[in-house]
């Protein structure tokens, strides 16, 4: 009878043993699972292309900007050579304004002249200086009687100072007049260049601008759906974190009685890697593995502060030092009295698909920093487990598992 009571036990023994071993910590079906990994590692390579098409477009930004700046100061130039135009239109017309008043003096010089001579023709003509007048009035134009004026006898020497001093007026009023006409064309063709130029660069303005805010909103567009994939990731993420704090799941997420640590993948007790040397050196931790691994949620095995993070891995970053660790996050758990013996623990999750905390932040044991994956020097979905006690590497597994 004690035998068959002894058999018992054993069989309900292994039974526990086996649930420990083996339960997931979820309703979930595996596939509904990997489906949900599916959707967020999806969800996480999208994100990677957007935020490289962003890095890109603010790339295209950036130069698209130097253009304007450049307009700018072109246009700021453009603005001096029209300041400089208009200075000079300015100045024309102030010449202009001055011959015109000289043009106004000298017609009236010129007409007080011509009723002068007007009055020595009467005199002339009351002397019966018959011949020589008609040669005079045979003149067509004004001009041409002051030079016929010269070929008569009719004319005392003061009248042929009259006639000199008018022919010169009129020359010196018709090269007023041919340089105002002059100025003023200058004035039309400052003006159209100045049209010109100012049209020329309205248009390069507005192309940049124009490309610069498609730019702008390609960017803005891009980082709305970033923000919702985010979104959608921490939904799915909720989703499998809630099944790790299900009832029922105790002791899928042990703490070992001994030492106070929480196993940190709740289900998965299998070790592809244990603690010390092997072949490609010293092995600082363990590293916790099996089917269906990848992607479930790192636990902290105690309280703690994170101090340091990597969540950006990517394989330019190398496979050494701390880049061996991909995607990691070190917690500072503080002193623990373990049988009687205090020490300083520090942990160190690494191969993360993403980690979710950020240094300085306060953890409890159980919250989930992250899930696991296979960055940096790895070969595949694992957690690697590194505690340090008082500085020096231990081995986690009496830790965790006792």
């Amino acid at each position: 009878m004690g035998k068959i009571r002894n058999m018992t036990v054993a069989a309900v023994m292994c039974a526990v043993m086996l649930f420990l071993t083996g339960v997931h910590t979820t309703g979930l079906t595996t596939a509904q699972k990997n489906a949900i990994n599916n959707k967020i590692s999806n969800y996480q390579a999208e994100n990677r292309k957007l935020a490289n098409e962003i890095a890109k477009l603010k790339k295209e930004k950036n130069q698209q900007s130097a253009i304007l700046d450049a307009l700018q100061k072109k246009i700021a130039n453009t603005q001096s050579i029209i300041n400089a135009y208009n200075a000079e239109i300015d100045r024309i017309n102030g010449v202009i304004a001055e011959n015109k008043n000289t043009i106004t003096a000298k017609q009236a010089e010129i007409e007080q002249d011509k009723l002068d001579y007007k009055k020595r023709l009467r005199a002339i003509y009351m002397s019966n200086w018959d011949s020589d007048l008609k040669i005079l009035l045979g003149a067509k134009t004004f001009t041409e009687y002051l030079e016929l004026s010269q070929l008569t006898d009719a004319v005392s020497q003061n009248d042929k100072k009259l006639i000199d001093r008018l022919k010169s007026e009129i020359e010196q009023l018709n090269v007023i007049i041919e340089e105002n006409n002059k100025l003023l064309s200058e004035q039309v063709e400052l003006k159209e260049e100045i049209k010109k130029q100012q049209d020329e660069l309205k248009e390069q303005q507005a192309e940049a601008t124009a490309i610069y805010n498609e730019i702008n909103k390609q960017v803005s567009a891009d980082t709305k759906e970033i923000s919702a994939n985010e979104a959608e990731i921490a939904k799915l993420k909720k989703q499998l974190e809630a099944e790790v704090t299900k009832k029922g799941n105790a002791a899928s997420t042990f703490i070992n009685p001994n030492t106070g640590f929480m196993w940190p993948v709740a289900g998965y007790y299998g070790i592809s890697s244990p603690f010390g040397q092997r072949r490609s050196g010293f092995h600082s931790g363990m590293d916790i593995s099996g089917g269906g691994i990848s992607g479930r949620p790192i636990l902290a095995i105690a309280d703690g502060e994170v101090y340091m993070v990597n969540k950006s891995w990517t394989p330019s970053q190398g496979r050494s030092g701390y880049a061996s660790y991909g995607n990691f996050c070190a917690i500072n758990h503080g002193t623990m009295t373990i049988k009687g013996s205090s020490a300083k623990y520090v942990a160190f999750y690494a191969h993360a698909t993403s980690i979710i905390v950020s240094v300085g932040q306060k953890v409890k044991q159980g919250q989930v920093l992250g899930y696991v994956g296979t960055t940096g020097n790895s070969t595949g979905p694992h957690l690697h487990i590194g505690i340090q006690k008082n500085g020096s590497w231990v081995n986690p597994y009496p830790l965790l598992r006792g």
